[in-house]
């Protein structure tokens, strides 16, 4: 009369399909660029003009401010004797191309006055934020002090809180940002860290192809092998400190951020720096992501999230992985000029 239920089966996956990884990729999958097709971007004749406006701007200009505080007066052609200028180096004028100036002047709403008083601002906060160049291709040790460099940044990641892994379909070089590892107590260097990993992440792109990168951010509270840190999430300062250096010094970077695993301190964090996001920025952000692959193919995603790379972090080996991937890109990315 009782049967005795059969156990369901469970199907166990094959091993074999998933890609073992600890360190970064090293390149953009052929199958991934043959199947790319970037919209094109059309300018109106205002919008070119505007374009030469700031060009002519900013090769006029020999000398540049070496303090975010020195902006608005350097601008106005105030009090230049006060501040403290330098001339752009080589690698600032590389920065500097057609396509950064493009950048900016889109994210002003092409409105060259703000355009102009942004790109100086960034080049001032590059230079006072020690970002123009990595500290190991300082070769003046006196200098390296004003820079921020791998061995500077090491022990922040060494829980694997950021990883850059993979490209999206859309060729974008994909940052993963797990607040749940995090192993430090907030501070300056978080922001640094942050901010250095985005620079990685720009290394690795063909900017003749894509511009901008892809977050990933995963609110998973606990990791098995983290040790408990007093604040996962940062303190809303810090919040607010990381979006004005994104949308001020990073327009036109961010081009999607993917979120997993939201729970309700999440929410409640992204609620409070909710005001702060501008409107272009917030359209960019997909919350609880469910069909994944229409982002990123499974090839070039972690397990966690729907994809088929087993992921390890492994400090001792992702870390000088990454460092040495960094340095190739840049020697060739800089080949012909003098860093």
């Amino acid at each position: 009369m009782f049967r005795r239920s059969k156990k369901q089966e469970v199907k166990e996956e094959d091993p074999s399909k998933y890609i073992k990884l600890n360190k970064p990729v090293t390149h953009i999958p052929q199958e991934l660029v043959d199947n790319y097709k970037p919209k094109p971007i059309n300018y109106d004749e205002e919008q070119i003009n505007k374009f030469k406006e700031l060009r002519e701007y900013i090769d006029s200009k020999n000398d540049y401010p070496v303090l975010e505080k020195d902006t608005k007066n350097f601008v106005q052609d105030s009090n230049l004797e006060s501040m403290e200028l330098k001339p752009l180096s080589e690698i600032e004028r590389y920065w500097l191309s057609d396509k950064c100036l493009y950048r900016y002047l889109r994210a002003c709403k092409w409105v060259l006055k703000d355009a102009i008083e942004r790109l100086v601002l960034t080049v001032s906060w590059r230079r006072e934020f020690g970002i123009i160049k990595l500290k190991e291709e300082v070769e003046n040790t006196q200098e390296k002090i004003n820079y921020i460099g791998f061995e500077d940044t090491s022990e922040e990641n060494e829980t694997g809180k950021e990883v850059i892994l993979g490209y999206d379909n859309e060729l974008r070089p994909i940052l993963y940002l797990k607040p749940g590892r995090q192993n430090t107590q907030p501070s300056k260097r978080q922001v640094q860290h942050l901010v250095f990993m985005l620079e990685r992440a720009i290394d690795l792109m063909d900017e003749e192809l894509q511009e901008s990168l892809t977050l990933l951010i995963d609110f998973k509270s606990k990791f098995d092998d983290v040790d408990k840190v007093s604040s996962k999430l940062p303190p809303l300062s810090v919040g607010k400190e990381v979006l004005h250096i994104l949308q001020t010094h990073y327009p036109e970077r961010l081009g999607r951020a993917l979120l997993f695993n939201m729970h309700w301190i999440a929410k409640s964090f992204l609620n409070l720096i909710s005001p702060f996001i501008d409107p272009m920025t917030r359209s960019k952000i997909i919350y609880d992501v469910k069909d994944v692959e229409q982002y990123v193919k499974k090839e070039q995603l972690d397990k966690d999230y729907g994809g088929l790379i087993l992921f390890k972090y492994e400090h001792e080996e992702y870390w000088p992985a990454l460092q040495e991937l960094t340095e190739r890109r840049r020697a060739e990315k800089y080949k012909d000029i003098a860093i």
